[in-house]
């Protein structure tokens, strides 16, 4: 309420101020309110708009970069598997080539020793296998470089210009994905190589030969020069590879690799120099410390001199020691003949490979052997366990880890035979090839007319068969009680028995394909 006083003056109650003020305020505050909330409108949705269009960038980006990803990873795998599948068309062929692999279809035959010969390379054509794998229904014609061949060889022409390739009769895969819908690899071809060929691809061969004859490999080198590879060179073969696929982008993944490859056998050593490359010094080795040879009463022939012809091989007329013994003098030699040397000391380097000088070193060479061996024994046996099929057509290598007693097995061996124990010979027994007497390093021989062709090597690695090595050779030993036609040293059957058991692999690429 409202009083006048006097001269015109006002007075408020406490009671005005206690009433109308709040009233006005509540209803400024309210006025604001409202203004507030009208300028606010909206602000809410689009905050909710921006937040569900940037959930919706991240969500797209994700999954771009998910496809992404993931056609990273096809394409990686697809490229990946193409690589091992034409990978495993060069193995595939590399193991076909052995001699006694079991679907080998006779490349051996074709690719065969002498050096040089088969498959032939010239001017006017040069012999080329394919073996084939394609799907069912495909064909695959690699030898057709035509438009419309799907996987043609185009790289024969590259390596070979003006050589004509040709073709043997194709061979089918026997891959166990052959005819899958899953298989890769198309073709893998097998030819001969020439310097030139090389040369095209980048390979340094050693000069001084015809540049078109087909390349031998010995001592860890390619030649093109027989006479320079020496007689015990082999011939070097190229094998090389076409896989492909679709890819998940549908387009065709294609890759080619290519080995050179030699055949590997057991004695072919670099440098050894009785013949060129065979490290048997003489007819009979005793390799170790305080060897033993006690021959019969009348004398057992042991015969170093290099006089027997095989087939088509010539004898190479090396005049070695009938005994060779290492770290003489020999603490026993008794009732040996020979020819010109009946017994040499045989350490010298390079005379024996210096592996072939350590219990370690032989123990590899057993190894080896006894993991490529036609056939394997473990413990004692006698003749009466090696394979019928053995003969001069088949040689065969045999291991025996353990005593092997052939004291009344009077037949004729071919191959190499191994054995880590104790040799009881009938001296009616007749074996041509290679006879390793590697561990024990005993042979006991009875009466007898038995004949060795070849080379007899002795080394005592261990006491027994599977004991643990000797920190170095023990005493190798020859006992024999009568005479018997005895060891003829023999470089043809020494190389004639060493079928491969390995094509090494002398260089890998991977050519690239437009």
């Amino acid at each position: 309420m409202v009083f006048l006083h006097g001269a015109g003056r006002f007075v408020i109650h406490r009671d005005v101020l206690q009433t109308d003020v709040p009233e006005k305020m509540t209803r400024l505050r309210i006025r604001r309110k409202n203004r507030r909330v009208t300028a606010e409108a909206g602000v809410a949705l689009l905050v909710s708009l921006f937040a569900l269009m940037l959930i919706c960038v991240v969500g797209i980006a994700l999954i771009m970069a998910s496809g992404t990803d993931t056609a990273l990873t096809g394409n990686y795998r697809s490229s990946t598997s193409v690589y091992y599948a034409a990978l495993a068309g060069l193995e595939e062929a590399r193991g076909r080539l052995l001699t006694k692999a079991p679907n080998n279809s006779g490349l051996d035959i074709a690719l065969g020793l002498p050096p040089g010969t088969l498959p032939g390379i010239g001017p006017a054509s040069a012999q080329v296998w394919y073996i084939v794998n394609p799907l069912p229904g495909e064909t695959v014609t690699p030898w057709d470089t035509s438009p419309a061949s799907l996987y043609p060889d185009n790289e024969f022409a590259q390596e070979f210009p003006g050589i004509t390739a040709n073709v043997q009769q194709p061979i089918n895969s026997i891959s166990s994905q052959q005819n899958s819908m899953y298989t890769m690899y198309k073709w893998v071809r097998i030819n001969a190589i020439t310097a030139t060929s090389e040369a095209n691809i980048g390979v340094t061969v050693n000069q001084g030969g015809p540049q078109n004859s087909a390349l031998l490999y010995a001592g860890g080198h390619l030649f093109n020069d027989p006479a320079a590879a020496g007689p015990e060179a082999v011939q070097a073969v190229e094998i090389t590879s076409l896989a492909a696929m679709q890819m998940p982008n549908g387009t065709l993944s294609q890759r080619m690799l290519q080995y050179v490859v030699a055949p590997t056998t057991f004695f072919n050593v670099p440098n050894a120099p009785n013949p060129p490359n065979i490290p048997f010094p003489a007819a009979l080795t005793l390799d170790g410390v305080n060897v033993v040879f006690n021959g019969p009463p009348n004398q057992l022939a042991v015969n170093g001199t290099d006089l027997v012809n095989l087939g088509a091989c010539a004898h190479g007329n090396s005049l070695l020691p009938g005994i060779g013994y290492t770290n003489g003098p020999m603490a026993n030699s008794s009732n040996m003949s020979g020819s010109v040397l009946p017994a040499a000391d045989v350490t010298a380097s390079p005379v024996l490979p210096s592996t072939w000088l350590t219990p370690g070193g032989l123990d590899s060479v057993a190894q080896t052997v006894t993991q490529n061996a036609d056939v394997s024994f473990s413990g004692n046996t006698d003749g009466s366990v090696f394979p019928p099929q053995m003969g001069m057509a088949n040689p065969m290598a045999i291991a025996v880890d353990g005593n092997l007693d052939l004291s009344t097995w009077s037949n004729t061996g071919y191959g190499v035979l191994l054995v880590t124990g104790t040799l009881f010979l009938n001296s009616n027994a007749n074996w041509n090839g290679v006879v390793l007497v590697i561990g024990q390093g005993q042979v006991m021989a009875n009466a007898g007319s038995g004949l060795m062709n070849g080379a007899v090597f002795l080394a005592q690695t261990r006491t027994v068969p599977d004991a643990p090595l000797l920190p170095q050779l023990g005493a190798a030993s020859w006992t024999q009680v009568a005479a018997g036609q005895g060891i003829n040293y023999s470089s043809c059957w020494i190389n004639f028995v060493q079928t491969p058991y390995s094509f090494k692999v002398l260089s890998f690429r991977e050519i690239p394909l437009s």
